[in-house]
């Protein structure tokens, strides 16, 4: 098909009329002789993107953009490199993960000793440091220790090591942490401090009551952190200021931020922090924030008024917030992803809100026109959420708030066949569809050999959800930053085997990967239309925001298992270049 050439007036009257004003610092720019993905099934490849005022005036030929090119400002020559949509990234944590990303790093750790000589040495380190945090111990030692007939770690374990400072170490999934005496002290936790959501969100305990130091779900440690002095306005900023670049750095021009779970107070701090930023021209991405749910007895309505504050800290057109993200299960590794049938062990998880209660929930977020995003990695738990949208869609018909379904690593078909039916989208992470650090034989022993190998189904959920989006859930992914891009992804997406990998089976079901253009749609338009985003963003089309990635080569000539190699020459931002790597051709 050929390309559509628009003439450049109206080009710019459209893009003008329908965008608004252009970014401060956003330059006339021409792309010439690349390969042009756009995610726009009506024009779905060229070779010129013309840029203006910080929107997309022409997508077309390189011959038909030849009028513009005398005028642009900056005329960029891809020589058959490719310009596609800015990524979405449509479920992470990026100020958790700043907050804890200059702290102990514990990913790759193993055992408890492997846990209690990195903290040896870093409280060595950092002598003066008045509280020691660490991320990402491996959550299945809440299985994998047992002392004195009760599973997980152990403060004593901690204390060990250190016992004059709070520590505070959060497991790998962010689902759990495991703390010091010194910690519980401070926090004002003993025998006789109710757990939060008692068999839900919990303390640990003892057969004489005590708490361990073992700390099951959000609601039992990440509010914690205010008390331990973390998680001020000024946390955030540099928190985000240092993490966002990065994501730029990965082609990101459009985030989701899946929730700040330790209370209002902190998520009122990163969006003033992100404001900050927008302000002083250094936000390289939009931001659609969320407000966190994961205790009961809140109203949806309730929930809405808090969602009205915590929208005063925004003024920036870049940062956005209408969704409440609802933790309504764990996890797998932890044993508290709620599930149909039992676990090995006999334990089945839990649902925060059932759904009766989840659809009243749900009811008054339509009343508010708040989307809802949820939590479920379980089957029972995908059920729940499935029976709470139905009760809540047929009270409120008329209601155009979306309903999204996180992560979905199980599901019976039965309900996935609901999904189309009931408009339930489903966000998911690419990056957990291979053996990541030997899943696949910790699932087959805490659930069975058969559902261990039936996890991660991804072309089911592909072709069962009307609309399935991306995102890597960083930093609960369980790798390094660095591996967390949507190019590792869209690899494994593809491939079901770790990045880089020809030989080895891949995950099973063998059968459930997807094609490269399935993955980078869910990666730019799905997830632009997962936030409400697609009339401005999501694919390369006149009138839409300029929100543009370059990459050094094409993905689709690409063998499959070198595509997270590829390396982001540019990312653009409503015009605006806010990475350009170094040495890449212009």
């Amino acid at each position: 098909m050929r390309p559509r050439r628009i003439p450049p007036g109206i080009a710019l009257a459209i893009a003008a009329t329908f965008m608004g004003p252009a970014a401060a610092g956003a330059e006339e720019t021409l792309f010439l002789d690349g390969i042009v993905w756009t995610a726009n099934p009506a024009q779905p490849r060229a070779e010129a993107v013309w840029v203006r005022d910080g929107h997309i005036g022409f997508v077309g030929t390189s011959a038909d953009a030849a009028e513009q090119a005398r005028a642009a400002e900056r005329v960029v020559r891809l020589g058959g490199r490719m310009l596609l949509p800015g990524f979405v990234e449509s479920h992470s944590h990026p100020a958790v993960a700043g907050l804890l990303g200059a702290k102990l790093q514990l990913i790759g750790t193993r055992t408890v000793a492997d846990v209690q000589q990195a903290l040896a040495g870093y409280a060595a380190a950092q002598p003066h440091e008045p509280v020691l945090f660490g991320f990402g111990f491996p959550s299945a030692l809440n299985t994998a220790v047992n002392r004195a007939g009760v599973t997980g770690p152990h403060r004593a374990d901690l204390d060990a090591v250190v016992a004059d400072r709070p520590v505070m170490l959060i497991a790998i999934d962010a689902h759990s942490a495991w703390v010091n005496s010194k910690a519980l002290s401070v926090a004002g936790i003993d025998k006789d401090s109710a757990d939060p959501l008692p068999g839900v969100h919990y303390y640990q305990r003892d057969a004489n009551g005590e708490p361990t130091g073992w700390m099951v779900e959000g609601s039992a440690f990440w509010p914690l952190l205010p008390r331990f002095g973390v998680g001020t306005e000024d946390d955030f900023r540099a928190a985000l200021g240092a993490m966002l670049p990065k994501m730029s750095a990965m082609g990101v021009t459009t985030l989701f931020d899946a929730g700040i779970p330790g209370g209002d107070a902190l998520v009122r701090n990163a969006l003033a922090a992100l404001d900050g930023l927008a302000g002083e021209g250094r936000l390289p991405m939009r931001v659609q924030a969320s407000a966190y749910l994961n205790r009961t007895g809140v109203t949806g309505g309730e929930m809405a008024q808090r969602v009205a504050a915590l929208r005063q800290a925004i003024a920036s057109p870049l940062v956005g917030l209408r969704t409440v993200k609802i933790g309504n299960d764990g996890t797998i590794e932890g044993e508290t992803a709620a599930t149909l049938a039992p676990y090995a062990s006999g334990a089945t998880g839990a649902v925060m809100l059932p759904a009766e209660p989840l659809g009243a929930f749900l009811s008054g977020l339509r009343e508010a026109n708040l989307d809802a995003h949820i939590h479920a990695i379980g089957d029972r738990a995908v059920r729940a959420a499935l029976d709470a949208h139905a009760k809540a869609r047929a009270a409120h018909p008329a209601a155009t708030s979306k309903v999204v379904i996180a992560h979905v690593m199980m599901a019976a078909p039965e309900d996935l066949r609901r999904l189309r039916a009931l408009d339930v989208m489903v966000q998911t992470t690419p990056h957990w569809a291979h053996d990541l650090s030997g899943s696949l034989a910790l699932y087959s022993r805490l659930l069975d050999a058969e559902r261990g190998a039936n996890v991660m189904r991804l072309k089911d959920l592909w072709e069962a959800a009307p609309l399935v989006a991306f995102g890597a859930d960083h930093p609960a992914t369980g790798l390094a930053f660095p591996e967390t891009s949507p190019l590792h992804g869209i690899e494994i997406g593809i491939t079901r085997r770790a990045p880089g990998a020809t030989a080895g089976a891949p995950l099973p079901p063998a059968d459930q990967g997807l094609t490269l253009a399935q993955l980078l749609t869910g990666y730019t338009i799905n997830g632009a239309r997962q936030l409400g985003l697609a009339d401005q963003t999501g694919s390369i089309e006149v009138g839409k925001a300029a929100d543009l990635v370059v990459l050094e080569r094409d993905l689709f000539a690409e063998p499959p298992h070198r595509i997270h190699a590829v390396r982001v020459d540019m990312t653009m931002l409503a015009g605006r270049i806010v990475h350009e790597r170094e040495g890449a051709s212009r």
